[in-house]
């Protein structure tokens, strides 16, 4: 699939509000919601794009803790690792990446105990850093495509 300006302008909209109407995106960009739709539906059979999600204030439902977990695995574990990190709960975020660490996990925990658990879960594969998150300051932040 080529991708043109209003490919790009449909996706700058609905990183703004992924609820937005067809409708709304046609008038703020140009086109019918008909045409926007079907634009739309060609960017999610290319996987462009994923899917469309809410963004949750864990705090507000007594999620008190944040973490981001570094890991630093074997090369032969990750494929297991990923496997028993997929299924753990609260596991917001797996981010695979260079450097010392293979992989940091987002996490959201109800207690120190639950922490503790989950620390202990990972660290069977290899060694973990722990980093408590103090605030998000950008949660999520839509970027200007072009």
């Amino acid at each position: 699939m080529k991708t043109d300006t209003l490919h790009y302008a449909i996706l700058n909209e609905l990183q703004l509000d992924a609820r937005m109407s067809n409708a709304e995106i046609g008038r703020k960009v140009g086109l019918t919601a008909p045409a926007v739709a079907a634009r739309i539906r060609q960017m999610r059979e290319e996987g462009i794009i994923k899917g469309f999600t809410t963004t949750i204030d864990f705090m507000r439902l007594d999620y008190q803790q944040k973490v981001v977990v570094a890991v630093q695995l074997p090369h032969g574990s990750i494929p297991s690792f990923l496997q028993e990190v997929k299924k753990m709960t609260g596991v917001t975020h797996i981010e695979h990446t260079t450097g010392e660490y293979c992989f940091f996990i987002s996490l959201v925990v109800r207690s120190a105990h639950e922490l503790n658990g989950k620390l202990n879960e990972l660290g069977r594969f290899g060694q973990t850093t722990t980093f408590s998150v103090l605030s998000t300051p950008v949660d999520t932040k839509a970027i200007e495509l072009s």
